[in-house]
């Protein structure tokens, strides 16, 4: 059985950028990313570790591209 929701246009334009390939449908799209948010579960310490690093970035404490290449003598 099919049905038809309503999304807005722009979680549509998002999905469309989740497609692996033109013809993929946004139901195997939404499938798909549904089955690897089961799939995905963290474990405690990764969401801990997840969570500095968002403070970490709005406290901006991050390196620019050109620094990091420095820093490794690209």
């Amino acid at each position: 059985m099919n049905t038809t929701i309503k999304i807005k246009d722009k979680t549509r334009t998002k999905l469309g950028h989740f497609k692996l390939h033109i013809n993929e449908t946004y139901n195997d799209v939404i499938e798909r990313l549904m089955k690897t948010a089961q799939d995905d579960e963290l474990d405690p310490q990764t969401i801990k570790n997840l969570r500095k690093s968002l403070d970490d970035i709005e406290k901006g404490k991050t390196y620019s591209l050109a620094q990091v290449e420095k820093e490794l003598g690209l």
